[in-house]
This record gives structure tokens, sequence and C-alpha cells, in this order.
């Protein structure tokens, strides 16, 4: 195997300035091209396109929105055009704030965000309204509204939840004009984490507690509860990125295409929809979930089964494909 060629730059991310490092292959085949995509999507439009970029919790999306945005500005002679990257902290609610529960907010969850200012915002940036976004201040731990003008005609938003199900996120994706996620295995992700826990200070046994406690729901719950993307790639050990293998990008084409033809429906001039509406308001969604959930499951262990049984596909490549730890696997294929 042929060994990787980097590329280094410095960039200022919360104060500190950090080395940013990417193969050529990734710069070449993936973050040209799809800043190119982009910058043809926009011309199209004759307007200002919003682009997401979600992902989860060290997968290094702000590192990377950041060298894209600077990747645009360097290929201005080549017509690309400038991109601005812009995050989700100026959301965060308030440390003081409880959850239904009434207990304190998580920092790691997507209920500690504020979707409703966010859905505001976002609807101003698609309509290409003049404006200002918000910020959080790492010394006062709050954040702080209109403070970032937004200039640029392709404007990137990055977080972890942009294209989550569930939680007043789920209709977030309509102000989006193109999608991009980062999938990544988990236990790449619990080696990242936990290294980085231990060198802000922790043990090895606090970091992996710390991990297990507050990072692995948020980690899962992004990879496995997310609607499908435009363009998804793949996250390595390394810190470089990998195009998404063919046999996945097909299969999240069909379930991004069976997604729309869905939402396509008239849901109010429908029987059975008013009847499932008239459910979900008497169970409070639970039968739903429920039954959703299971029926999800179900597929899953088939699918799995029949790829197996058929000789097809390996343990490893059933992992990697489907991003499940080894234990996971046989759970499945019980």
């Amino acid at each position: 195997m042929t060994a990787k060629s980097w590329r280094s730059c410095r960039v200022t991310i919360n104060g500190r300035v950090r080395k940013l490092s990417y193969s050529d292959d990734a710069i070449k085949k993936l973050f040209l091209p799809f800043l190119q995509r982009l910058s043809d999507l926009s011309r199209r439009e004759g307007r200002r396109i919003v682009v997401y970029l979600a992902a989860p919790a060290d997968t290094g999306k702000t590192t990377l929105a950041l060298f894209l945005e600077r990747l645009s500005l360097l290929g201005a002679a080549s017509g690309l055009l400038p991109l601005q990257r812009l995050g989700l902290e100026g959301f965060q609610r308030q440390k003081e704030e409880l959850d239904a529960d009434g207990k304190p907010l998580s920092p790691y969850g997507p209920q500690a965000f504020d979707t409703e200012e966010l859905a505001r915002k976002l609807a101003a940036l698609a309509a290409g309204d003049d404006l200002r976004w918000p910020v959080f201040d790492r010394s006062r731990h709050e954040a702080v509204p209109d403070i970032t003008p937004v200039r640029k005609p392709i404007v990137l938003v990055e977080g972890c939840w942009l294209l989550l199900k569930q939680d007043g996120w789920e209709n977030l994706r309509s102000f989006a004009d193109y999608t991009l996620a980062i999938m990544a295995q988990p236990e790449s992700l619990a080696a990242r984490t936990t290294q980085r826990l231990i060198a802000r200070g922790l043990t090895p046994r606090a970091a992996h507690e710390r991990y297990d406690r507050d990072y692995r729901p948020a980690i899962m719950q992004v990879l496995t509860d997310s609607w499908p993307a435009d363009e998804t790639w793949i996250y390595s050990a390394d810190g470089d990125y990998q195009p998404q293998p063919d046999r996945l990008r097909n299969y999240r084409a069909k379930q991004k295409q069976t997604q729309m033809d869905f939402d396509s429906v008239k849901r109010k001039d429908e029987p059975i929809f008013r009847a499932y509406e008239e459910q979900m308001t008497k169970s409070g969604g639970q039968t739903f979930a429920l039954g959703y959930q299971q029926g999800l499951e179900t597929a899953r262990r088939n699918i799995l089964r029949r790829l197996a049984g058929a000789g097809g596909m390996g343990r490893e490549a059933l992992m990697e494909t489907f991003h499940i730890t080894e234990a996971e696997l046989d759970d499945l294929l019980s």
C-alpha cells in the first residue's frame, strides 16, 4: 500500500492554534470536488445556499469545516465560491435550564440546544437575509447572540444533531440545500475521545467512565438516528476522510429516496394518516415509537442474517459497513 502524502495548515479554534493535516487524496478527491459542487449549486440557484455538515463528536467536523472554508478562498482562481463556516455553539441553552424531567440539561445531548431559535436563524439564512450568527463565549461559558456577520454565498453549518430524527431537530433539514454526513467506527471514536480526556488530566479509568456516561450515548444517537445525507464521508482512525463505499452509498440513497417519497404524501387527506395521528395523540407517540424501533431492529437482524448466510460478506465487512462492534454483530445474528 502506497504511503499517504499529507498537507498541513494552521487554524485558530477557540483561541488556540491547531495544526491540521489531510491527505492529498482527501483534498483532491473529496474536498475540492465537494466545494466545486457547492459552488455550481449556488450559481445555478443564484443565491446563498445552506449546507449542513453533520457528524458525531470527535470526528474532526469543526477543523474540517474551517479547512474547507480556507480551501474555498484559496480556490477562488479556479472558480470556487467562498464558504463560511458556522457552528451551533451559540445556541446552547443556559446551564441553569432544566429538562422535561426537571433535571439539569446535559451539555452532550440534543436537548442542550435552543432549536426554536436555531430554526429562526436557519430560516433567515435560507431566505438570504442579512443576519448575524451567535457564538459561545468560552471565557464566560455562555452564548452571545448576533455576533458573526454572514456574508458568503455558501454557508456551512456544522454540528452533531443537524440531521437528527427527533427531539425538535427533525424539521431542521428542510432549510438545507445540501447535506454532508461523517460516519465513523464507534471503536475509533471511543479511543480518540478517551485519549483526549486523558490528555486533559483524567486517569484512564476515569476517561473510560466519562466516555461511557457522557459521550457514547450521544455518538451512537447521531450514528443510528439521523436522516440520510446527500453525501457521506468515512472518518478514518488517522484523522483523514474517505469516500463512502459504493454498496453503502447505494443503500443510503435508497433510504433517502424512500423518506422523500414518504414526505411527499399529503397526510391530512389520507384516512390512514388521520388514524395514525389520532393514535399518536392518544399514546403520546409511545406506541408508534416502540413499534418503529422494534420494526427497525427486526429488519436489521434479517438483513444481516441474509448477508452473512449467503456468504457475500464476512464478519469484518459487516462490522465496517454497518458500523457495529463484534459483540453487537453476535447479538444481531443470534
